[in-house]
């Protein structure tokens, strides 16, 4: 299996925060984008591509395509893996790729979302999938590597 430094939950993918603190941070060379709605549209692939450093490849995958590609041998890639929401981990969960440490960084509010923290919003069926995976994986919530990390109970 590929070499999934961190997967983090963050409703707008690659931006700011990502290319500037994050993918440093995690001295991150591969970004693999899991959006089936990106996934499909050439223009919006093409802007989020442009967004990342020069060294940095981008994949913007189906859930389906993503874990076909992160179940392949690892090549030596250190993988920050973005979803835009927490239903793209259990597809990828559920078809065996393993997640060692997941980041909760902006899941935004809505019709049914509640407030969990700050930023960070789900329904009632999103809490409870994160509730499920956090029995076997490490889940925090942070914003940006320098805070200070809170444990998702």
């Amino acid at each position: 299996m590929r070499n999934i430094v961190l997967t983090r939950i963050d409703d707008r993918l690659l931006h700011g925060q990502v290319v500037v603190s994050w993918i440093p941070y995690l001295q991150a060379d591969e970004v693999v984008i899991v959006d089936d709605e990106y996934a499909g549209d050439e223009f919006m692939s093409l802007l989020i591509k442009n967004a990342a450093p020069d060294n940095v490849r981008v994949h913007i995958f189906t859930a389906e395509k993503a874990a076909a590609y992160l179940k392949k041998e690892d090549e030596g890639a250190r993988i920050l893996l973005l979803v835009r929401n927490v239903v793209y981990l259990k597809t990828l969960t559920e078809v065996g790729v393993k997640l060692n440490k997941i980041n909760i960084g902006n899941s935004g509010g809505g019709a049914g979302r509640e407030k969990y923290y700050n930023t960070v919003h789900f329904s009632h069926e999103e809490l409870s999938i994160m509730r499920d995976i956090a029995l076997n994986t490490e889940v925090e919530i942070r914003m940006l590597p320098k805070d200070k990390a809170l444990a998702f109970s």
